[in-house]
């Protein structure tokens, strides 16, 4: 006497032999989702919009609706809106996106970075009027020239008037541009003269043309204030138009008492970021985190075109890329994971782990609410408050990761609880992608193949609303998806491929019932090749690795009889299937099976 019963169908465990496995898992698995207590499709994925030929990487802004404050027009759709929005398109798909965490920041200014363009920035009403006539300009403020002996330095042109006491003092000046951003000063112009003279400050230069840059706007001077703290604090003065190159400064008019109760200078060290950044990520207080080969760049808090080289830390090995944890930023490298802590771009600390568990590619990296995960050569690595840990260790062994899940060529999101990631090799076409999903934290879904991925370029998470959109090939053009899009009725077709079960001596299966819900048939127009159009379940017999009944399956939940004349030790049962299966029996004879 031979009987089965398989309910409760779990994902495939490749670390397992294929003998090994508990009863209900697969050795292969496709297209299944497994979340419930039934073996069902994953939904299609869904067009958004057309984008040009060669995009790899999309941010959508949503559109503002009609109405909202006055005192800025319109309101931000729910959430898990997807309509009418503005796209910002990229051809490199290692470009990272980020909104400013900007104060007031009436601009809504979005900041963006790959190995191909460096830091760059827009505006949501440039990228309303369309990225074509309003293209992004670089990250930065360039500033008067600092070298010593520069031209760019001011001249005191004259001291008149005013009485004693005489004091020293110096004078520098900033360049702002349309956005308010202001560069670093000037070297400072000394002079020595009756503290209430009218001060005559030359040659304040005009910025020159910046190719690429935002526009300036004004000039700002700034006086030094005999007394202050360390005798080297500047105060505003005054914004001085383009084009006029010397002001006057009244200090009978304009005292020191007065003048420090202006805006005092902090941009001494506020220099553009390195046009070489490769890459960066937003803190939670407001700086961001750049890189270019082993060096990491900081940007002042909430001024992110300001980036002080005192800030300039690096590591041991070159950096892959970046996540975010909390208040610390996992930098994954080409050897050993580095974090860095802290709620001060001026007073992160920096620390090496002792784990070598180097990044395999920068596309693997996922920020989640447990750690950083990346590709590493050993499986899926987790830097988080735990330490390092290896969260593939149970699904994978390392010779597979290495071979069929292909580390190198990974791009990755988090979807759902899980780890959703496309193998996209550069030197292939996309008809050759593949993907998978793959839960760490639950084994019951363990690992599945995803049969409809084979014309994707890359996956990304929407910032607005969490959901994945996927970017792929539509012929002429290439076309933004929706991932798993809600449907009432489309799925796509599953495969789920038993483990061997040996018996201790050879056996007949000699029938067969499986239940699956008919109402929840689709014939979604996919995946032929996982289950053929029409056909709501078939299941599949291998005895002794033969093949030995291959059919759709007549009647749910009723006995089918299996074919006799044979008996074998290795059993292995294969089901594809349009519609939600809940379980399968199997047994020696038609009056077993109805024990079971």
């Amino acid at each position: 006497m031979a009987v089965l019963r398989i309910k409760g169908f779990g994902g495939a465990i490749p670390v397992s032999g294929d003998r090994a496995l508990p009863d209900n898992f697969g050795v292969e698995s496709v297209n299944t989702w497994f979340y419930g207590s039934e073996m069902r499709g994953i939904r299609p994925s869904a067009d958004l919009i057309a984008a040009g030929a060669g995009t790899r990487k999309a941010f959508r802004i949503p559109k503002r609706t009609v109405g909202g404050d006055p005192a800025y027009p319109g309101v931000i759709p729910p959430a898990s809106y997807l309509g009418d929005s503005v796209w910002a398109l990229f051809t490199d798909p290692d470009t990272d996106i980020v909104k400013g965490q900007l104060v007031e920041d009436s601009f809504e200014r979005y900041y963006f970075c790959s190995p191909s363009t460096g830091p760059m920035f827009n505006t949501y009403a440039r990228l309303l009027a369309g990225i074509a006539s309003n293209p992004n300009y670089k990250l930065g403020v360039p500033g008067p020239n600092v070298d010593t002996g520069s031209t760019d330095t001011p001249t005191i042109v004259s001291i008149t008037g005013g009485t004693t006491p005489v004091l020293t003092r110096n004078y520098v000046y900033t360049w702002i541009n349309i956005y308010g951003e202001e560069s670093n000063p000037s070297l400072p112009v000394e002079g020595s003269g009756n503290a209430n003279a009218t001060w005559t400050i030359g040659n304040i230069k005009d910025p020159p043309a910046a190719a690429g840059y935002a526009p300036y706007q004004k000039k700002r001077l700034y006086r030094q204030v005999s007394g202050t703290s360390g005798g080297f604090a500047f105060y505003k003065v005054a914004d001085i138009a383009l084009g006029t190159l010397t002001y006057a400064d009244n200090c009978t008019a304009h005292p020191d008492t007065e003048v420090t109760n202006n805006v005092q200078l902090e941009s001494t060290d506020w220099f553009p970021p390195p046009t070489t950044l490769k890459g960066f990520v937003a803190m939670p207080n407001g700086f961001l985190i750049g890189w270019d080969k082993n060096n990491l760049y900081f940007s002042e808090s909430y001024r992110f075109h300001a980036w002080p080289p005192a800030y300039k830390q690096a590591t041991e090995t070159p950096i892959v890329g970046l996540g975010v944890y909390g208040q610390t930023c996992i930098v994954c490298t080409e050897g050993y994971p580095s974090t860095v802590t802290g709620t001060k771009p001026a007073t992160c600390a920096f620390a090496k782990a002792n784990t070598g568990e180097p990044c395999m590619s920068r596309g693997s990296i996922v920020s989640t609410p447990d750690g950083v995960v990346y590709a590493s050569q050993n499986g899926l690595v987790l830097v988080g408050p735990g330490g390092i840990a290896n969260v593939t260790q149970k699904i994978i062994t390392k010779e597979e990761w290495l071979k069929v899940y292909t580390p190198q060529w990974l791009r990755a999101v988090r979807y759902q609880n899980g780890y959703l990631a496309l193998r996209n090799k550069p030197d292939t076409s996309g008809s050759a992608n593949t993907g998978f999903f793959l839960d760490p934290t639950d084994l019951q879904v363990a690992l599945t193949e995803l049969s409809e991925m084979d014309l994707c370029y890359n996956l990304m998470n929407d910032f607005w609303s969490g959901e994945v959109l996927a970017i792929c090939d539509n012929g002429a053009n290439e076309m933004i998806r929706r991932y798993d899009s809600p449907s009432d009725t489309d799925l796509l077709p599953v495969m789920w491929k038993s483990k061997e079960f040996q018996y201790p001596f050879q056996e007949n299966f000699g029938a067969y019932a499986i239940h699956w819900d008919p109402a929840r048939f689709s014939n979604f127009n996919a995946g032929a090749d996982v289950c053929a159009l029409g056909e709501q379940v078939r299941f599949q017999v291998y005895a002794d690795r033969v093949l030995r009944y291959d059919q759709v399956v007549p009647l749910q939940g009723r006995p089918v009889r299996l074919p006799s004349g044979f008996k074998a030790e290795l059993w292995q049962f294969v089901i594809r299937a349009r519609a939600p299966v809940y379980d399968m029996h199997v047994a020696s004879t038609m009056k077993e099976l109805k024990q079971v």
